[in-house]
């Protein structure tokens, strides 16, 4: 039933985790809530089962799929980690001016929501993307965000441009302490630790200065690596001026998974007598500052069946959150990456308004992912896996006007208490 969805700006643990001993620290999901985000934009998602043509709510590019850090457990570690060279997939391409400026003047013709600069690589890596910012800003109302490593801010002058024109920036940390930061990164002088630190700064300070309203976090991908680093995260950024400091576990997608069947996970018990007390003693240094994504260490724990919570038969919100890779190509999601099979086209042949309204392409690659392979070369716990959990019993429920126009208005509701509604 859809109603219970109606109570989802707070993932509560039932009895399932005392089993494992997990104590998850108390969230208010505000920024980090796919589900409470699908019901805001519930009108296109109910447009969209009626065969209606709707513009995504918000789309992923990647301006550069080169890097100037290496990190272990990125989620595009196979486009451009020096030891993925001579692979399928290794291409350190950076998108074009031409390309990229063509895509921000079509997108700026839809009625797109948001906008995600993301990787791929390094966002700030292409020289071009600075220009891109501000023709959107100067010429729509779509939001943007960016994540990045906030190593290379200075290179081609994007302070002001970064907090004039952003809802958010969220800059990749994943540890407290200088030497470990560059060691895991493999950093050099003019991209470490301390450069980072310094621009996240003079971020803030530009924020303050020009009186922006951008939100900046920043990020930490709990593994194995690097979870004893989660309290010298917290302590680092408690006295920092950001606005949140956001913890997120590691996924291992399907390109670097060594298990057998390319889906495992790291073991539920490592999340659950690891992760839970020091995320918990995080959550009590950083107060109102710490963020943490409940939904996919819920789904590491309580739903550790190979499954991992993916009971829906559709990827349904793939088609709201498709991704812009660096070589052109449209992706059905962040998690298919290179997977040239799974590109409904490219920015090089067509437009991305051409390639986004033809439905038979976007129908055929969809058959091929949940009727074919029936999600075998998907990752787990990918980008649209939570916001697919309620358009599943959505569709489910299409059929009782009643139930939808309920949960309507639960969804205005909730609207005051959800930030960045457009950025699922």
């Amino acid at each position: 039933m859809l109603s219970k969805y109606f109570c989802i700006l707070s993932i509560v643990m039932s009895s399932e985790n005392k089993t494992l001993g997990a104590k998850l620290p108390a969230v208010k999901q505000t920024m980090f809530n796919p589900q409470a985000k699908v019901l805001h934009h519930l009108d296109r998602i109910v447009d969209f089962f009626n065969d209606k043509p709707v513009d995504p709510i918000s789309i992923e590019i990647d301006p550069s799929n080169a890097c100037n850090h290496s990190c272990p457990f990125c989620i595009s570690g196979h486009i451009h980690l020096s030891k993925y060279k001579g692979t399928e997939f290794f291409n350190r391409q950076m998108m074009s001016k031409e390309i990229l400026l063509g895509f921000a003047k079509d997108i700026c013709k839809t009625k797109t929501k948001g906008i995600n600069f993301t990787g791929g690589g390094e966002p700030t890596m292409n020289p071009h993307l600075k220009e891109t910012i501000e023709y959107i800003k100067n010429n729509s109302e779509i939001e943007m965000g960016m994540f990045s490593n906030g190593s290379m801010f200075e290179r081609f002058n994007l302070f002001e441009t970064i907090v004039k024109s952003l809802t958010w920036i969220r800059i990749s940390i994943d540890s407290g302490i200088a030497e470990k930061y560059d060691k895991l990164r493999v950093t050099n002088s003019k991209n470490n630790f301390q450069v980072v630190i310094k621009n996240i700064k003079k971020l803030i300070e530009y924020k303050k200065k020009l009186k922006s309203n951008i939100t900046i976090g920043v990020g930490f991908v709990a593994s194995k690596d690097n979870f004893q680093e989660i309290l010298d995260f917290a302590n680092l950024f408690k006295d920092i001026d950001v606005d949140y400091c956001h913890y997120k576990p590691e996924i291992i997608q399907v390109e670097r998974n060594e298990s057998k069947d390319k889906k495992e996970q790291i073991s539920p018990e490592f999340w659950a007598h690891k992760i839970n007390t020091l995320l918990y003693e995080a959550s009590i240094i950083l107060g109102n500052k710490f963020q943490f994504n409940n939904y996919k260490l819920k789904d590491l724990i309580v739903h550790n069946n190979k499954v991992y919570g993916r009971e829906y038969k559709k990827c349904f919100g793939s088609q709201f959150q498709p991704l812009v890779g660096a070589d052109g190509e449209v992706y059905v999601c962040t998690s298919h990456r290179g997977h040239k099979d799974k590109s409904y086209g490219n920015l090089k042949d067509k437009s991305f308004r051409e390639i986004w309204g033809d439905m038979k392409k976007r129908s055929c690659v969809m058959k091929l992912i949940e009727n074919k392979e029936k999600f075998a070369m998907c990752s787990q716990l990918c980008k649209p896996h939570e916001s697919n959990k309620i358009i599943w019993n959505i569709k489910q429920n299409m059929h009782r006007p009643d139930l939808i126009n309920n949960l309507k208005e639960k969804s205005k509701e909730i609207e005051d208490e959800i930030l960045h509604k457009n950025f699922i």
